[in-house]
């Protein structure tokens, strides 16, 4: 816990400097402190983005990104000490019980990111591509060694440039600080509005830490579309925005989008404020060109497909994958819940919505949910008095249908889950006129649930995921150091050879697309096995040497 916490000051450092400086190049001027960390946090994604594709993100990067840090520092030491005595005055005017929920989340929040991490695709694609980031950068032709490899996210790169992987193996906590920062926001907006009596939607966020926790030490990318997307919506439905309120949605907006394409549906919140208010169009096209223009070229050097998932402009390269991988991907981003279901790819629109709603588990939950949410919400005040909720709400639809057709995951659509949730759940207390002592004693408790999950969840009641259904073990050395970054970190790895590759799989085969911490370049022989035998192609070094990156092969 003492190791991230230092990890988390450098980070609130470093994004607040590099913030500033970006927030004063850009004109942005927003008087929020926390916004200014989020200005930090995407101009260090955009500066590692580009850097990538020339050098690896390990120590030397790290270096120079701190000594251009220290720079700015220098030169906007006035601006930057203004934003973090701003931070502790909002602080200071706290509440007893706002400073107590903020202390136990960030208590919480430590605890949680010392243990192994829970997510499973940490093991398949997370800490490999990171790892592959901060030994070479971006490698062509990466996602033929394995296709979910190609997958790299821009918040896996952020998480690459301060993993600190020159000096140890346990720090891949981004989503951790990201929750303590964005929770500070959400208790300062709750607490700066308490005293007019009206429940505020976003404190209530703070009571799904439960669920949120889970994917907070790991660097899921999933986790900022959850998360950040929640100050886009505050922003959306605040009254008088600015040119500066204006100009956070788009950034914002097309960070959420870099980091993920799932959540482009939401773009149409930006672009009917920018049609409405006649004003920051340029704005939002000179920056999504950068943000788009890297994302192309990121997708063109893994992938060799610029539009990936979609298979068009393919790029006629050596390392460009094969059309039978990305279409293999494809089919298991669409169909990834269905795949269990004999004859899955013959199931229309009606078929799947029938199976998807009698899911069991977690997933029944979720599915059975958000589908009570959208109708209960209908019946709102901001519903029935807000046209700009009623905007977002169709925004959100939108965004659930389209996840529904292209991969009807519950995590895809847990932003609109969890907003529409707390605005019921303010919308009932503000009827009821609970008193505000209830609301506080609510707050706690919600926020002190993560730390006794484990004594009040059975995980097999709620998945049949067997490596899913085990919380990490809780010890006593996880108070100063955190465990390894993949909960694997310990196993054997044996070596194959293919043409002129050779590879790493780990020996204890403890799931199809595992591949955990192993020595670059590591992969799965079961999948190698796979595409060998199905599709009649292997990868090979494109060079001879890793940097230089891979091709897929055709063998008879």
């Amino acid at each position: 816990m003492i190791v991230i916490f230092i990890s988390w000051l450098i980070l609130l450092g470093c994004f607040m400097i590099t913030g500033s400086a970006t927030d004063a190049f850009l004109k942005i001027h927003t008087t929020n402190p926390v916004f200014k960390i989020m200005i930090g946090m995407m101009a260090q994604t955009v500066l590692l983005t580009i850097c990538a594709f020339f050098v690896p993100i390990g120590l030397g990067l790290f270096a120079g990104n701190m000594l251009l840090t220290i720079f700015l520092a220098l030169i906007f030491r006035k601006k930057i000490t203004n934003e973090f005595l701003a931070l502790s005055t909002s602080f200071r005017t706290f509440s007893i019980y706002a400073k107590a929920i903020f202390g136990i989340i960030l208590l919480s929040a430590l605890f949680k990111c010392a243990q192994s991490p829970f997510i499973l695709d940490n093991e398949s694609y997370y800490v490999q591509t990171i790892k592959w980031l901060n030994e070479y950068g971006f490698v062509k032709g990466l996602a033929n060694l394995n296709v979910a490899f190609g997958q790299t996210s821009a918040w896996h790169v952020l998480q690459a440039g301060f993993n600190f992987s020159f000096l140890t193996e346990r720090i891949n906590d981004l989503n951790g600080f990201l929750i303590v920062i964005c929770s500070f926001f959400f208790i300062d907006e709750w607490n700066k509005k308490s005293a007019s009596g009206n429940i505020n939607w976003l404190g209530l966020i703070v009571t799904f830490n439960v669920l949120l926790f889970q994917f907070i030490n790991a660097p899921s990318p999933d986790f900022p579309l959850i998360i950040i997307s929640q100050l886009l919506f505050y922003i959306f439905l605040k009254r008088g925005k600015t040119a500066s309120d204006l100009k956070m949605m788009a950034l914002l907006t097309l960070f959420l989008i870099f980091i993920k394409i799932t959540i482009a549906p939401i773009a149409v919140l930006v672009l009917y404020e920018l049609y409405k208010q006649k004003k920051g169009f340029q704005f939002f096209m000179i920056t999504g060109f950068l943000f788009g223009f890297l994302w192309l070229l990121k997708n063109i050097i893994l992938f060799g497909y610029p539009l990936f998932p979609l298979p068009f402009l393919r790029i006629d390269a050596d390392w460009t994958i094969p059309n039978a991988l990305l279409q293999n991907l494809n089919n298991m981003i669409k169909n990834h819940e269905f795949m269990t279901i004999k004859g899955y790819k013959s199931f229309s629109i009606v078929d799947k919505f029938l199976i998807w709603i009698r899911f069991g588990g977690i997933n029944s939950i979720f599915n059975k949910g958000i589908l009570m949410l959208f109708l209960l919400v209908l019946f709102t005040k901001q519903m029935q008095t807000s046209m700009q909720f009623r905007i977002l709400y169709f925004a959100l639809l939108l965004h659930f249908i389209i996840v529904f057709l292209v991969s009807p995951q519950f995590r895809f659509f847990l932003p609109e889950f969890i907003f529409l949730s707390v605005i019921l759940i303010a919308d009932i207390f503000n009827r009821i006129k609970i008193a505000p002592k209830f609301v506080n004693l609510f707050l706690v408790s919600s926020v002190i649930l993560p730390l006794v999950i484990s004594l009040l969840i059975d995980f097999k009641t709620l998945t049949s995921n067997k490596l899913n259904q085990k919380e990490a073990a809780i010890k006593p050395s996880q108070l100063y150091l955190p465990e390894l970054n993949s909960r694997y970190g310990n196993i054997d790895f044996e070596t194959f050879t293919e043409g002129n590759l050779k590879f790493y799989s780990p020996k204890q085969n403890f799931f199809f697309y595992g591949t955990a911490n192993g020595p670059l370049p590591s992969t799965n022989i079961k999948i190698i096995q796979r595409f060998k035998k199905r599709y009649h192609i292997i990868p090979q070094l494109r060079t001879g040497e890793l940097k230089d990156g891979f091709y897929s092969k055709k063998i008879e």
